[in-house]
């Protein structure tokens, strides 16, 4: 007598991986440090305290890490990576947009500031040290393409006229994307004055509407 055919077991649907003990300590650990490092910059940073603030020993803090050297710029290059730009509301104007878009990065939103300040600390240490500079350039070139469409769609005159059919490689010679570069650049310098206490966030605000001016007035039928 045949066998009765048993039913099939109910296929379980895959579970995701779960992060590896280590994963989630070096992630702890970089967490960390880029806390510190937007609350006292490169310079007041030490292993001993992202250790503590991670709650991890000194060892395996050097098990993840080689170094300090090693520790901030894997902590800035994660910064750089996970940079979130505030979009500006779709309902605005394209004018206002571009506006909107630029100074939100002066940092004066609390948590604008904070991301902003670690920004900061790579640009400056980026200066001395080259290692760096792959994950800030791959930021700033996100940050100026975006600043080049809002530039473009509030003044159409400075898109290029075949802007569609170009290459990456081309985009950047677009008079948009230089209006963008020059904005973006200043408000690089504005955020430094005001993170040193040079100049007043409304200075700098009122600073950065004249240059945005300037620029979507050149863009008027009677500019030139």
């Amino acid at each position: 007598m045949p066998h009765a055919q048993q039913p099939a077991e109910p296929q379980l649907p895959a579970k995701a991986p779960k992060p590896s003990r280590s994963g989630a300590t070096r992630a702890a650990i970089l967490g960390a440090a880029t806390e510190l490092l937007s609350e006292h910059g490169v310079r007041g940073v030490t292993v001993e305290a992202v250790a503590e603030a991670a709650d991890v020993s000194l060892g395996l803090l050097y098990y993840h890490f080689e170094n300090r050297q090693d520790l901030i710029r894997a902590a800035l290059a994660e910064a750089l990576q996970n940079y979130a730009y505030r979009r500006p509301p779709q309902d605005l104007p394209p004018a206002e947009r571009l506006r909107t878009a630029l100074s939100q990065h002066i940092g004066v939103e609390a948590e604008a500031a904070r991301q902003d300040r670690v920004y900061a600390e790579a640009m400056r240490a980026a200066a001395f040290d080259p290692a760096i500079r792959p994950a800030l350039t791959e930021t700033l070139t996100g940050w100026n393409g975006g600043m080049t469409r809002l530039v473009a769609a509030a003044v159409p005159q400075l898109a290029a006229p075949d802007s569609a059919a170009q290459s990456a490689e081309q985009a950047p010679t677009a008079p948009a994307a230089e209006a963008a570069t020059a904005l973006t650049a200043l408000v690089d310098g504005l955020q430094q004055r005001v993170r040193s206490s040079l100049l007043p966030p409304e200075r700098a605000l009122e600073l950065l509407g004249i240059a945005t001016g300037a620029v979507l007035e050149s863009g008027a039928p009677d500019a030139g």
